[in-house]
């Protein structure tokens, strides 16, 4: 799932894999924590302009501004996450990096799964993803919840292990 949220809330906070970027078939190295910084601070500026950013592992994320407000996504159980300043329609018209725009909103990716990066030799041009770390062409499923967030409703993480089985009001 891909949205986009207002360019003020750009510091992502998240319970995953990290803190580097990290990918289904490379992620070893990325340890489970509690990570934050801006959403600026998240890209990797590879020469080739593509997708980047991913975390593997995400329990939840958290987009929030100044004020400490913003949304938090919770995976049910886990999701792949990802934030940039730009869209996905600048990634595939840029040639190189410095031709991608800052826009005025963040994108954010909210992904069952991303397929590997591959490449684990780099003498050929055919470096693709073992085939345990493809996805075919076929349904896939996943859950998450989105709810917005504030730091007067308490730590994210005991936000995140709310039950949301029933309705409160306040």
């Amino acid at each position: 799932m891909q949205m986009a949220t207002a360019n003020e809330f750009n510091t992502m906070t998240r319970y995953g894999r990290g803190p580097h970027e990290s990918y289904w078939d490379r992620q070893t190295s990325a340890a489970v924590g509690i990570y934050m910084g801006s959403v600026e601070e998240q890209l990797t500026h590879y020469v080739w302009p593509q997708e980047n950013a991913n975390k593997t592992d995400v329990r939840w994320v958290c987009l929030t501004n100044k004020a400490g407000m913003g949304i938090m996504a919770i995976g049910m159980p886990v999701i792949y996450t990802s934030a940039w300043p730009y869209t996905i329609e600048d990634l595939e018209n840029a040639k190189h990096i410095n031709e991608l725009p800052r826009r005025d909103d963040i994108t954010v990716n909210l992904d069952c799964r991303q397929m590997g990066v591959g490449g684990d030799d780099g003498w050929t041009a055919k470096a693709r993803p073992h085939p345990q770390y493809r996805l075919p062409a076929k349904n896939y499923s996943y859950t998450f919840r989105l709810r917005p967030y504030s730091k007067d409703l308490g730590k994210m993480c005991d936000i995140a292990r709310q039950n949301f089985d029933s309705c409160e009001e306040n």
